[in-house]
């Protein structure tokens, strides 16, 4: 198998893992099982808005896809539809970041534009994924020759360029470690923090039900 396929899976792999934490986590809170925890989302949105675009995708638009259409040009329409999805993504993450700040603001009520702008982008990349790993990866091996193989293992095996070298690697790798302690067992290996016990009576509540209780047994 090409170097370069083993890359984009393994990356595929990741960013599946960092997708299935925010569902479930999303569910969770939904049911009210955990509390919001508002750095794991922050935490997840910059990993999915900088590893794909600035990482991951590039290599796929640049180079696997470009070779792939001069070799098998009926894939050009699911290769426009994932190009146009690298650039969407993008754009509701950053829609997705200022219905965070909202929630942020409310912590009691302001959840509801948050999850549903989450839960769109969580299916989304799903169907993404899955698209280029039942019909690019196999069009690719399909269709590329050995020496198309070796001009796209090259490129994706450089270490000194600022998108695809040492640096950004360890760096993404530091913010993929960070997820994987904050997301609660069992996606991850932070603490499960369980949504605030519902809030207390007021002091005249209080006194009110006091009294009806001694009123019954007089």
């Amino acid at each position: 198998m090409s170097d370069a396929i083993k890359i984009i899976q393994r990356e595929h792999r990741a960013i599946a893992a960092v997708i299935h934490a925010l569902d479930h986590v999303l569910d969770e809170v939904e049911a009210k099982k955990l509390a919001p925890d508002f750095e794991l989302f922050e935490t997840i949105l910059d990993y999915m808005r900088d590893f794909p675009d600035h990482f991951h995708h590039p290599k796929e638009d640049d180079h696997l896809f470009a070779a792939l259409l001069k070799r098998d040009p009926s894939v050009r329409e699911t290769i426009d539809r994932l190009k146009h999805e690298h650039k969407e993504g993008y754009r509701i993450l950053a829609d997705m970041r200022w219905k965070l700040e909202d929630w942020k603001k409310d912590p009691e009520g302001g959840g509801g534009p948050f999850m549903e702008a989450a839960r769109h982008y969580v299916e989304m990349e799903r169907k993404h994924l899955g698209l280029e790993e039942q019909k690019v990866i196999p069009a690719a091996k399909a269709a590329l020759t050995q020496n198309d193989w070796r001009e796209i293992d090259a490129a994706f095996a450089q270490n000194d360029d600022p998108i695809f070298g040492d640096r950004p690697r360890q760096d993404f790798d530091k913010l993929f470690a960070r997820i994987v302690n904050l997301a609660p067992a069992p996606y991850g290996l932070g603490e499960r923090k369980p949504p605030p016990p519902p809030e207390a009576p007021r002091d005249d509540h209080v006194r009110y039900r006091r009294e009806v209780i001694n009123l019954h047994w007089i």
